[in-house]
């Protein structure tokens, strides 16, 4: 009866040392996505369509401003003071004739974190 009774204390605290760990690691998961809450990331993403005539920098860097302003009206409609954007990449597609002007259309996207 000695040794069932011995077995039994081990086994219960085993039982509690082990619910123990599990409710710290879930205090440790909660706190973890409250805090990836706050810096929340989101990806913006502008087009244009249109020629290179106006930009120096051609429709790729007016895809880019539209970006950047699109970033600046949400940073200052969600009162936000400091934004991290990450690398703005672009992407053209094909040359084509459209009222007799070449066009094509650039898309930029940024990572966007709080």
């Amino acid at each position: 009866m000695g040794k069932l009774g011995t077995g039994g204390v081990i086994m219960r605290k085993v039982f509690v040392a082990s619910v123990s760990a599990a409710l710290l690691a879930g205090v440790f998961v909660i706190s973890a996505t409250e805090s990836a809450e706050a810096r929340r990331c989101y990806t913006f993403k502008a087009s244009h369509n249109g020629t290179d005539m106006f930009n120096p920098d051609g429709a790729v860097g007016t895809a880019k401003n539209k970006l950047l302003y699109s970033i600046e009206a949400w940073r200052q409609e969600k009162r936000i003071k400091r934004v991290r954007i990450g690398k703005v990449r672009t992407k053209c597609g094909e040359w084509y004739i459209m009222y007799m002007l070449p066009h094509h259309t650039c898309t930029a996207r940024a990572r966007v974190c709080r």
